[in-house]
């Protein structure tokens, strides 16, 4: 590769890799159906249209599961529509899923779930995204609104690579926070060309420094103007806990780049934890005084299996691989990060110290305008009979709890 053309690959990566990511998001709240989604742009055979495939998944733990004779049933409903900029509907779909379980503990699992997806063929522009999730047992339902765009100059080029898409162990679309260490990464790609010749197609895997760990070309079979194919990389001597998969693919004339960043987690814990040290600090809440002491001063080289020991004493079926407490701590934790920032971090803050011991509340009664009082919320737990008041004392969004409280998680 010429000089001039590493430097128009450099300019292409610092303008579309970030862009060129499938974004995989989920909406959380408390009290309601929580479930993630992941749109995918592909290009098709034809070259002048395009394709959205949209993965969906919700965890058992988010379903309503009723008892029937010696098995658990839930179900619901999926609405998925697509709207152009003036409201006009270009594409829908509907689908009804029942989920049968054999045991009590797997509908609590944060790990299992039930995943489907919906597929159209459109003409590029831009759409609203509008997914409706419905239990069918509770009646409760959570929307996620998402603005896609194909720009024709990109989806109208000889030349189109779609998102990429991991793929994991059961063949579906990976939509969980990181990949397992240890185990390949499985990389979906779709690439159309109008032109039969001299196409390339090769991929880069970038660590946190952005320094190159691996690369190669990726050889193409005849398949006509579409080519789809899956990359298999090994993870095996893969070092740190970020990295970004880079696809490019090349004609004389053209190129086009699509990048996947994701984490790189320890195996057989929850996806939730990132860092083993922050995740070791954020057992204050669950740990002796003694047991967080002995975790924290550990050698390096003696933290994972310390952790890992730690989780097993409290895991409730510890003949099964999954350990149900260990996922929905990191979960509520995961959670905290995320709702209630601020100068310190979610979990370390009042809320999120009452939320990762608790769960989610019952009932929550806000107070952010009264008259002569700082703002203030109310969290009932109405099944322990408890209730906690934090109160905005600084008018920074900053909320302290008023109320003491002790219990075992």
């Amino acid at each position: 590769m010429t000089k001039n053309s590493l430097l128009i690959l450099a300019a292409l990566f610092l303008a579309t890799a970030a862009a060129a990511q499938p974004e995989f998001y989920s909406d959380a709240f408390l009290g309601l159906p929580e479930f993630r989604a992941l749109p995918v742009r592909l290009p098709t055979a034809d070259g002048d249209s395009a394709q959205i495939e949209v993965h969906i998944k919700i965890v058992y733990d988010d379903l309503q599961f009723v008892k029937k004779d010696t098995e658990y049933n839930a179900s619901y409903e999926v609405d998925v529509n697509l709207r152009k900029p003036d409201g006009s509907l270009t594409a829908s779909g509907h689908l009804e899923r029942g989920v049968t379980v054999a045991s009590y503990v797997e509908t609590n699992s944060r790990v299992r779930g039930d995943q489907t997806s919906f597929l159209f063929t459109l003409l590029p522009g831009k759409f609203n995204l509008r997914i409706d999730l419905l239990d069918k047992e509770t009646r409760k339902s959570r929307v996620l609104e998402k603005e896609l765009e194909f720009r024709k100059k990109d989806w109208k080029k000889p030349l189109q690579l779609g998102d990429i898409v991991i793929i994991d162990s059961t063949g579906s679309a990976h939509m969980s926070y990181g990949l397992i260490q240890g185990k390949p990464i499985q990389a979906a790609y779709k690439l159309y060309s109008q032109s039969a010749e001299n196409i390339r197609l090769s991929y880069q895997l970038r660590d946190s420094d952005d320094e190159i760990s691996e690369s190669g070309s990726i050889p193409l079979s005849d398949h006509g103007s579409l080519y789809a194919d899956t990359l298999s990389l090994p993870t095996d001597s893969l070092n740190d806990s970020h990295y970004q998969l880079i696809l490019i693919a090349q004609t004389d004339e053209n190129s086009v780049m699509r990048s996947y960043s994701f984490d790189l987690l320890l195996q057989n814990l929850p996806s939730y934890i990132h860092n083993l040290d922050m995740a070791i600090l954020q057992l204050k809440y669950v740990a002796s005084d003694d047991e967080y002491h002995v975790l924290t001063k550990a050698h390096s080289s003696k933290k994972e299996q310390l952790f890992r020991e730690f989780w097993k004493r409290k895991d409730p079926t510890p003949a099964t691989p999954a350990n149900e407490k260990m996922e929905e701590y990191y979960r509520r934790v995961n959670y905290a990060n995320e709702q209630f920032k601020g100068y310190r971090g979610g979990w370390s803050s009042d809320m999120g110290h009452v939320y990762i011991v608790y769960g989610s509340p019952t009932d929550i009664e806000r107070h952010p305008f009264d008259i002569d009082t700082k703002p203030y919320e109310i969290w009932y737990y109405y099944d322990i009979n408890r209730k906690f008041i934090f109160q905005d004392r600084e008018g920074f969004s900053q909320y302290r709890l008023v109320s003491s409280f002790w219990d075992d998680f």
